[in-house]
C-alpha cells in the first residue's frame, strides 16, 4: 500500500517478532532520532497497527511536489486546515523561525491552498496546533492573561508616574504660594512701617509749625 510518498506492506508473523527486537539504526546511517517529530509519531502509530514502513530513496523524494488544494469559500480554509501562520504564531507566542521549524518537522500539520485569485498560501491544522499546545503545556489563556497583566502593570505604572508628577506640581505650587504669601506679608509690614514713619513726620511737622506760629505771635 502506498500513501503520501511512503510505502506500507502488511507484516508477517516473523516480521512482527523481529519488530519487537531492539531497534537498529537505518541502513542509510540516519538514526531514528533525526526523523521529524510528527513523522516519528505517525510511524510509531503505524508500527503498532502492524504496518512495516519503507521510505523512498532521497533521490525520489526530491521529485515529490506538494499537493495544492483549491479553496472554495474565499479564504475559509479546507476542513481542519483553517489557521494561517501569523494566527498560529500569535496563538503560541513563538517566533516565525520556530513556527517554520514546527511545520517543516511535521509537528504542525499543514497544507498549501490556492484561492480564487491564484495566490497560494499555507494553512495549518487547528487540531495539530491544539495537540502541540497540549504536548508542550502551552496555555493560550495564560499568554493572554500575561499580556493583560503586562498591560495592566503598564497602565498602573503610568498612573503612578502621573500621580508623582501631580504631587510634585502640587508641592511646587505650595512652595510658590508660600513664597508669595511671605512677600505680601513683608510688603504689608513695609507699608505699615512707612505709614508710621509718615505719621511721625506729619506730627513732627505740625509741632514745628505750631512752634513757628507761636514765635511770630510774640
Amino acid at each position: 500500500m502506498f500513501i503520501s510518498g511512503i510505502i506500507y506492506k502488511t507484516m508477517t508473523t516473523d516480521e512482527l517478532q523481529s519488530d519487537n527486537a531492539p531497534e537498529q539504526e537505518p541502513q542509510n546511517g540516519s538514526p531514528e532520532g533525526q526523523v521529524p517529530v510528527g513523522i516519528a509519531r505517525i510511524r510509531e502509530e503505524w508500527r503498532k497497527a502492524g504496518l512495516d514502513i519503507a521510505e523512498w530513496p532521497p533521490e525520489k523524494r526530491q521529485d515529490i511536489q506538494p499537493v495544492v488544494f483549491s479553496e472554495v469559500d474565499g479564504g475559509a480554509g479546507i476542513g481542519d486546515y483553517v489557521l494561517d501562520r501569523e494566527t498560529v504564531r500569535q496563538r503560541l507566542a513563538l517566533s516565525e523561525e520556530a513556527i517554520d521549524r514546527l511545520i517543516n518537522s511535521g509537528e504542525l500539520d499543514s497544507i498549501v491552498v490556492q484561492g480564487c485569485d491564484g495566490e497560494q498560501r499555507r494553512v495549518i491544522s487547528r487540531s495539530s496546533v491544539e495537540r502541540f499546545q497540549s504536548d508542550s503545556g502551552i496555555d493560550p489563556e495564560a499568554i493572554e492573561r500575561a499580556a493583560e497583566a503586562m498591560a495592566d502593570a503598564t497602565v498602573a505604572e503610568a498612573i503612578r508616574q502621573l500621580q508623582g508628577e501631580i504631587d510634585e506640581l502640587r508641592n511646587t505650587q505650595g512652595k510658590v504660594l508660600a513664597q508669595m504669601k511671605d512677600m505680601l506679608l513683608l510688603e504689608v509690614r513695609n507699608l505699615k512701617e512707612q505709614d508710621r514713619d509718615l505719621t511721625s513726620f506729619v506730627y513732627e511737622l505740625a509741632e514745628e509749625i505750631r512752634a513757628a506760629l507761636s514765635k511770630k505771635k510774640r
